[in-house]
């Protein structure tokens, strides 16, 4: 990742002020673009957010900053603190991993992993309802106002 695909990644940040970033997680000893990636995620929001730059230049209110579930969670370092109730938008997710063709082999994979990450999540929500989740870890502690 070079200086100026840094400063673009900076320029889209600046110009969408999105609420959320998502991206790899930071250690993968099986994919190596993908903690480059997380370090271009990283920095750039930093950067875009105005960490350690003067106050001239244009930031954005700093966005969430999730991680999702890799592959290999455990020899990642993932550990979730968030899960999302995909439920409602299973089928439509299905359809997006049948698409991938490249990945099938990950199907039957996700599929499960979703169905075990619901158990998590009802779990610790209470909710019966709740199907398929995926997980995902903050990378930034969250900020409330009140307990």
């Amino acid at each position: 990742m070079d200086e100026g695909a840094l400063e673009r990644l900076v320029e889209i940040i600046v110009e969408t002020a999105p609420d959320l970033l998502l991206t790899h997680a930071e250690k993968d000893p099986f994919n190596p673009d993908h903690p480059v990636t997380y370090e271009a995620v990283e920095k750039a929001r930093q950067l875009a957010s105005g960490a350690g730059v003067a106050s001239a230049f244009r930031t954005v209110r700093p966005p969430e900053f999730l991680l999702f579930e890799p592959h290999q969670p455990e020899l990642c370092g993932f550990v979730p603190t968030l899960f999302l109730d995909i439920t409602p938008v299973w089928e439509k997710k299905q359809k997006a991993m049948e698409a991938f063709a490249s990945q099938g082999y990950l199907r039957q994979y996700y599929s499960e992993r979703a169905a075990h990450r619901a158990n998590h999540a009802r779990r610790i929500a209470g909710h019966k309802d709740i199907e398929r989740a995926e997980a995902f870890q903050r990378a930034l502690p969250q900020v409330v106002r009140s307990l």
